[in-house]
């Protein structure tokens, strides 16, 4: 069954099942204020209260999602009602509540955006001390400074102000009628002991380990039976972040019938039957890496290394040991926050794949907005987010002609990686001819100059301070075998040199690669389309030629719009057709799989509007 149609059909109806729970609890709430009145212990009072103050959380967690009136608007007014009624149990605002947890679903995991992420870790005394004050960071979250600066957050300021004022009067009206002792254990300190528990069940539980940002492996599935009734199903907490439109009480549901897809996925599925992974194992999320497939995951900086004036070698910690798979050649995207601006840029890999660690070089360069950060911050222990690899710059599958390798300044960055595994694995010759400034600027040179050691029959290396055009190119590679393998990676115009220069010598095009992370800019046609596209609360709208793709016009028109890659590799400039029509380039090895083509996903690096059009991102 495709995942569409699995949680469609759990959707899109009045969840009666939730409304009657809130009438439960409410009456619970009376019964227990009774109780404690009869001579209930205060402490048994507030642990029952506590019970209580879970369930109505799990209210205005639905209402959050839209998920009590399904959709249906004639019960919409009724679904606000409850998320207020509910969030005034758990003494926090319900609009400020939707924001914070919308927000936890559209940035899971990541250390800067997800605002659960307060409570990540592996101390159990700072597990608990977190958990036991992420109420306080929510309160700063809805009403500190920073929160003037969230469009979404500031939109609701007056609503969470005007809460706590009506919330204080109610408060003060009974403790002022002698009701405030009763108050005390049966609301306030039922809603305090409950906290706690819903940050370690709802946001350290599920998440653990915390660093990856993958929507299969973000978070997991644990099937012990019973489970499922004593948390309120958030045992089933992946089917929630797959689909927030299910209904908590139909998550076990759409779990069977997605269970398939799931296990294919290789999705953390914890608990004791058979097919089950063991629980709260790290490992588990780790099954994307262990894999060898694409994955998106918060990476810890071991160390940085100066390898120039200009650029580092920045080397990331393994997961729990677990060797990161690649190809030499691959390149991983890495994103982080510049001006509180997320930004994403394509580093080549320039480890040798069998010592499982990954690590890129970054360069310095004009108008470098993450590589100059990245060069000038990062330092160990720093958290980068980083997804791959990626790329088709890749060495042939058989080994069986020498090679020649062209850099230019960092582009020696994949060709490095490929040298060292071409001289591990084979006997081929090898030549890399290197193309830097100064001496002062080889990248690597250290690690070269050992390959010269270890290898002096079968390495030809090759450094040239000179500008590497096409005739020079030729002096240098003139003795070139015609069957050789080529690959080049550097500045445009020196790849544009190699071409000539190696042709020139009768190396077939078929043998020559070179890595590109950018396109040329094409002739525009004059034909032009509007592309409104709807970001983070904000909008933007340029208009894009019929000879570029959508994001070559917003990148021509200075309009910042999420991308890498450039080559439909990575997925980073995702976005959904709202409404009109595109002309896909190319849906060859693109990153999007089918299913999420047909739900009207395109990427705006390989699509060109036909249309006007108007992009949700």
């Amino acid at each position: 069954m495709k995942n569409q149609t699995a949680w469609q059909k759990y959707s899109g109806k009045v969840a009666w099942p939730t409304i009657i729970l809130f009438v439960f609890l409410c009456v619970g709430y009376i019964l227990l204020w009774k109780f404690y009145n009869l001579g209930l212990s205060g402490l048994w009072t507030s642990l029952l209260g506590a019970g209580i103050a879970y369930g109505m959380f799990t209210i205005a967690h639905e209402a959050s999602h839209g998920n009590i009136s399904g959709g249906i608007k004639s019960y919409k007014r009724l679904e606000e009602i409850l998320g207020w009624l509910s969030s005034f149990f758990l003494l926090f605002p319900f609009s400020a509540f939707v924001v914070i947890h919308l927000r936890h679903h559209a940035h899971t995991n990541d250390p800067v955006n997800d605002p659960d992420h307060y409570v990540n870790g592996s101390n159990p005394f700072a597990i608990f001390f977190r958990c036991l004050t992420l109420i306080g960071h929510y309160f700063g979250l809805t009403l500190g400074t920073d929160s003037k600066k969230n469009i979404a957050m500031n939109s609701i300021r007056n609503q969470s102000i005007a809460f706590m004022f009506v919330l204080v009067a109610v408060l003060g009206i009974l403790i002022l009628s002698g009701n405030g002792k009763a108050l005390f254990y049966v609301f306030i300190l039922s809603a305090l002991i409950a906290a706690p528990i819903l940050a370690f069940s709802f946001d350290w539980l599920p998440h653990y380990p915390h660093n990856n940002l993958s929507k299969y492996h973000n978070t997991r599935i644990v099937t012990i039976p019973g489970l499922e009734f004593l948390s309120l199903y958030q045992s089933y907490h992946l089917i929630h972040h797959l689909h927030p439109r299910v209904p908590f009480y139909k998550y076990r549901s759409c779990f069977l019938d997605i269970e398939a897809e799931l296990l294919e996925k290789q999705s953390p599925i914890e608990g004791f039957r058979s097919q089950d992974l063991k629980l709260l194992d790290k490992q588990n999320t780790y099954v994307d890496i262990q894999s060898g497939k694409t994955w998106d995951y918060i990476l810890e900086v071991e160390n940085v290394f100066q390898a120039t004036p200009d650029s580092v070698h920045i080397v990331f910690k393994n997961l729990e040991k677990t060797n990161f798979l690649f190809k030499p050649g691959q390149y991983v995207v890495v994103s982080d926050y510049v001006n509180d601006q997320q930004v994403s840029r394509c580093y080549s890999i320039c480890e040798d794949p069998i010592t499982g660690k990954l690590g890129i070089a970054v360069k310095s360069v004009p108008d470098g907005k993450l590589s100059n950060y990245l060069v000038a911050k990062v330092k160990r222990n720093y958290k980068l987010r980083v997804s791959g690899p990626f790329g088709k710059f890749l060495l042939p599958e058989y080994i069986d002609k020498p090679f020649l390798f062209i850099a230019g300044g960092s582009g020696i960055t994949p060709i490095i990686s490929m040298i060292k595994f071409v001289l591990r694995t084979s006997e081929k010759k090898v030549t890399l001819l290197y193309g830097c400034r100064s001496n002062a600027d080889v990248i690597f040179s250290k690690a070269l100059e050992e390959l010269l050691d270890k290898y002096p029959k079968q390495f030809t290396y090759l450094l040239c301070f000179e500008i590497l055009d096409s005739d020079r190119q030729y002096e240098y590679t003139m003795n070139t075998k015609i069957d050789t393998y080529c690959f080049v990676c550097g500045p445009a115009p020196m790849m544009k040199a190699s071409r000539i220069a190696l042709n020139k010598i009768g190396v077939s095009n078929n043998l020559i690669k070179t890595e590109e992370f950018s396109q040329e800019p094409k002739k525009l046609s004059g034909n032009e389309y509007l592309v409104h596209t709807e970001m983070n609360s904000m909008d933007v709208t340029f208009k894009a030629d019929t000879s570029e793709t959508i994001l070559d016009a917003a990148l021509r028109a200075n309009k910042e719009l999420p991308h890498a890659c450039m080559m439909g590799d990575c997925g980073t400039c995702k976005a959904k057709l709202i409404h009109g029509d595109v002309i896909w380039n190319s849906k060859e090895d693109i990153v999007l799989l089918d299913n999420e083509i047909n739900q009207g996903h395109i990427l705006t690096c390989m699509c060109t509007p036909k249309t006007d059009i108007t992009l949700k991102i």
